[in-house]
């Protein structure tokens, strides 16, 4: 075990200042994603702390996926939070003893609160996108393919709620779930002898979307996450 001296937890942690400055950047406007930050040398200056804690505060924030930074170009406001949130989760679901049906249920949430806002927000654009999708799904000659379309086909589901907080909450998780989302749909084809009432259940989610029948849509969904609620213990 790690053990601090007393000094060190006295040390205040000055590199929280160019942590705290660009928050306040970004929270007051003056900051957006793809913009450049000032130099090591000009925020230390400017927050007069060190180069040394300037470039520990920058490091926080490029691990949390607020900054990228490009060698001999310097750092950039980005949106690299997928994998962030992915992986706290990921901590979160281990640490905490989590079940898999844990996981499915907040799934569940996300797409079932999605779908009334995707059935009146949805564009001419991402109903072709979704057509498409359902199109390669029914087509697909492999597990693998199927997985994939299938997966697409929920993104711009949710995409299609044109909420920013609930898609960037969907693609953490997703993120996070690939790691056995293919062994849960073998299992529900399993259990099910055959695919075809999965990709009626799709198929009904995605006609019912298309033509803005959100009963039709919803009938869809649940029957989806009825099969997966069903089979994922086999």
């Amino acid at each position: 075990m790690v053990h601090m001296t007393e000094s060190a937890r006295e040390r205040p942690k000055t590199y929280k200042a160019a942590v705290d400055f660009v928050r306040q950047e970004i929270l007051e406007g003056h900051l957006h994603p793809g913009d450049k930050l000032p130099t090591e040398r000009e925020l230390a200056a400017q927050l007069d702390i060190s180069r040394n804690s300037v470039r520990e505060g920058l490091r926080v924030l490029e691990n949390l996926g607020v900054l990228s930074s490009t060698q001999g170009s310097g750092n950039y406001i980005a949106l690299n939070f997928d994998e962030t949130i992915s992986e706290a989760l990921s901590f979160l679901y281990h640490l905490r003893g989590m079940q898999e049906g844990d996981v499915t249920e907040f799934r569940w949430m996300i797409e079932r609160e999605a779908l009334p806002l995707c059935a009146s927000r949805i564009s001419p654009a991402q109903k072709q996108t979704l057509m498409d999708a359902l199109r390669h799904l029914e087509a697909a000659t492999t597990e693998e393919e199927r997985i994939r379309w299938d997966k697409a086909l929920h993104r711009i589901m949710v995409q299609g709620s044109h909420n920013e907080f609930l898609i960037a909450s969907y693609q953490a998780l997703t993120s996070f779930m690939d790691r056995y989302i293919s062994t849960m749909r073998q299992r529900i084809i399993r259990g099910m002898l055959g695919n075809n009432q999965l990709e009626a259940s799709h198929r009904l989610l995605v006609e019912g979307l298309i033509s803005q029948n959100l009963e039709k849509a919803r009938q869809g969904l649940e029957n989806h996450f009825g099969y997966i609620e069903t089979y994922r213990h086999l």
